[in-house]
């Protein structure tokens, strides 16, 4: 019997033709070791924001004693850098049901206050129809085998900007026989602070994307990740962040980005020594290979070599590109009808109107001169009244 639970022969005969074709609907997961895979990785979240970053920290919580007594309370702490504010947060935890028949009442408490979105979140069972895919709702992936991945976005408004640390505490109880161990709980966030002074591009997918070896069913050996667009121009960092569960050192697997193999033959590791089950956290510099489009792509397939990850769960990737930041030049006008601004505004074009009414404004066409990183141009200052800016 692998990890994933390989379904005895009497549950295999249960399944009706009623049940196969609700199979693709989304939040819905086959009994424990069916060959259902999951759902798949997409894209979640993305955006632009001036002067961003972003912040990503995973607990081990894998606890190789066995269930826990409910209900099971877990906290972790988060400390932001220090912000001026936080565009995007969101909690991921993997938690282990061992069957999927069985279902969890989870509550997550969020520097002491409930989080609206689990208070308490109920999931579980083969018929779980809570969302996939959302940016908004808790969303839940399930892979038929008894192990769910929890997403649920935080409004900024409950978190710390000042450098103080964020309490996530999770809560389970459970009706029947839910396990409830937790393989990881992750934190990720956008925020900003001025003194960065840049414009921060982010893409963040998640979901069920498990690969195997030897595939059958609907199985598959790689997933491909088709990231939100993004702004490659005068990029200055761009970096892939990925979170697999069930990773083994010494047991091969790739990551390719927009096809350029990162890593070694063997990305997703994780220390037993630690704990029996935890997250493989992997991060590559993918400047070099930046587009507007991107794919990421996991695979144990024929294009690794032996021996591969018997199966292997990539369940989130992250997209952060940095830019230059946009300066808007100032203009300056002299007493002798001068006007100047500085060479670093390559791409804005100048333009002038007399009365500042849309459909006003008409493009400057003199060549302006260049002395001591300015550009320098004379205007005519018998006009009534004339007004300039520059337009990108």
């Amino acid at each position: 019997m692998n990890r994933f639970e390989t379904m005895k022969t009497n549950l295999l005969l249960t399944l009706t033709i009623s049940l196969l074709s609700f199979m693709a609907h989304a939040g819905f997961s086959l009994p424990s070791g069916s060959t259902s895979p999951g759902d798949g990785i997409s894209n979640v979240l993305s955006g632009s924001v001036a002067n961003g970053a972003l912040y990503f920290q995973s607990s081990t919580n894998w606890l190789n004693s066995g269930s826990p007594s409910k209900p099971y309370v877990l906290t972790n702490y988060y400390t932001l850098p220090v912000c001026d504010s936080i565009s995007v947060a969101r909690i991921m935890t993997t938690v282990w049901g061992a069957t999927a028949n069985y279902s969890d009442q989870m509550t997550v408490t969020v520097n002491g206050t409930n989080l609206p979105l689990a208070n308490p979140l109920t999931f579980g069972t083969t018929a779980d129809a809570n969302a996939e895919f959302s940016p908004t709702a808790a969303s839940v992936y399930g892979v038929g085998s008894g192990l769910w991945l929890v997403t649920l976005p935080v409004p900024p408004e409950m978190l710390f900007k000042d450098g103080s640390s964020n309490s996530i505490v999770i809560n389970q109880t459970t009706p029947d026989s839910f396990d409830g161990r937790i393989h990881h709980v992750t934190f990720l966030a956008v925020y900003q602070n001025s003194t960065l002074a840049n414009t921060f591009d982010y893409a963040i997918a998640e979901g069920s994307g498990d690969v195997f070896k030897s595939p059958s069913g609907t199985q598959v050996s790689q997933r491909n990740v088709a990231f939100a667009a993004v702004n490659p121009t005068n990029a200055t960092a761009a970096t892939i962040t990925a979170l697999y569960t069930y990773g083994d050192t010494g047991q091969n697997d790739r990551l390719y980005f927009n096809g350029v193999q990162y890593g070694s033959d063997d990305v997703a590791q994780w220390d037993k020594s630690i704990a029996n089950y935890g997250p493989s956290i992997v991060s590559f510099d993918v400047l070099a290979s930046l587009t507007n489009n991107n794919t990421l792509t996991f695979s144990v397939g024929s294009d690794v070599p032996a021996t591969q990850e018997t199966s292997l769960r990539p369940q989130l990737a992250v997209l952060a590109v940095t830019r230059a930041a946009s300066l808007i030049p100032t203009l300056a006008l002299a007493k002798n009808g001068q006007l100047t601004w500085l060479t670093n505004a390559l791409g804005f074009a100048l333009e002038s109107s007399t009365n500042l009414v849309v459909g006003g404004w008409n493009p400057v066409t003199n060549q302006p001169a260049i002395s001591s990183n300015q550009y320098l141009l004379n205007v005519n200052l018998t006009d009534s009244q004339r007004f300039y800016r520059l337009k990108k």
